[in-house]
């Protein structure tokens, strides 16, 4: 069931773009996720921007592909998490549920309420 639409998943993207760019200084992350929390915050930011739906500024990105990067970078995290941060639990649960957030609303989001590609 596709409850997220386009329009509520650019909120969402501006929300969690700030709780990533915040999550260092609010969960005291290691330098390594720090350094990793702000770059995948300046990553979906750009995403964000130049995706082509009501968030986007730029939109040459087709929303489906946004999704299907955000699917790809949800697993990177979530396997990042227990690998990359094992040992460090504060990490290790920041990065599994931020990877789990990110993939129940890539689940949720109905990507066929698209925009037209504008060119």
């Amino acid at each position: 069931m596709k409850i997220i639409s386009p329009k509520f998943h650019a909120v969402l993207d501006y929300l969690l773009i700030m709780l990533l760019l915040a999550s260092p200084d609010v969960f005291g992350l290691s330098k390594t996720a720090s350094t990793l929390a702000y770059a995948l915050g300046i990553v979906h930011f750009l995403l964000t921007i130049m995706t082509n739906f009501s968030g986007g500024i730029f939109k040459f990105i087709h929303l489906k592909l946004h999704g299907l990067i955000e699917f790809f970078i949800s697993a990177i995290l979530i396997i990042l998490a227990f690998t990359l941060f094992k040992g460090n639990l504060v990490d290790e649960i920041f990065f599994a549920c931020f990877g789990l957030l990110i993939l129940i609303i890539f689940t949720l989001t109905d990507y066929k309420r698209s925009l037209p590609v504008i060119l």
